[in-house]
């Protein structure tokens, strides 16, 4: 009887002890200003190389665009290159800078034309045109 008494005793005054919540928090991690914690690693990748979504003034930069029926697109500028890329449900079309005017910007290859003008994609294929919108918040 006197072993019982002890062992729940001993039990609860461990659960009791065990569940006392730190409230003052972790005083090893000094943040800086810019947010960042003082004794994490800096990361050492230069930002300049990579590809910056929605800059126009990138190497390469992408977008996503809504067709009119609801379908999810990314189109990817290379400016460098002077090409255009546009991928839609696992299939890609892709096509060279033909000319640029005030209607627009013109790509083409073989059987299809792409006119981005602003925020807006018209891609026509013989009969078949296909109108794209850049998504909101992009």
């Amino acid at each position: 009887m006197k072993k019982t008494v002890l062992l729940v005793a001993s039990s609860i005054l461990m659960v009791t002890l065990s569940c006392n919540k730190n409230t003052e928090g972790n005083k090893s991690v000094i943040k800086q200003e810019n947010g960042y914690s003082a004794d994490l690693p800096k990361d050492s990748v230069d930002m300049t190389d990579q590809i910056t979504a929605g800059n126009e003034s990138a190497k390469e930069y992408t977008d996503r665009y809504v067709g009119s029926d609801g379908t999810s697109t990314l189109v990817t500028f290379n400016n460098e290159e002077k090409t255009i890329s546009i991928r839609s449900n696992n299939k890609t079309i892709a096509a060279p800078q033909k000319e640029v005017s005030s209607a627009g910007t013109t790509y083409g290859n073989y059987d299809f034309t792409i006119l981005v003008k602003d925020d807006s994609i018209k891609i026509t294929q013989e009969d078949n045109i296909i109108l794209l919108k850049k998504a909101r918040g992009q």
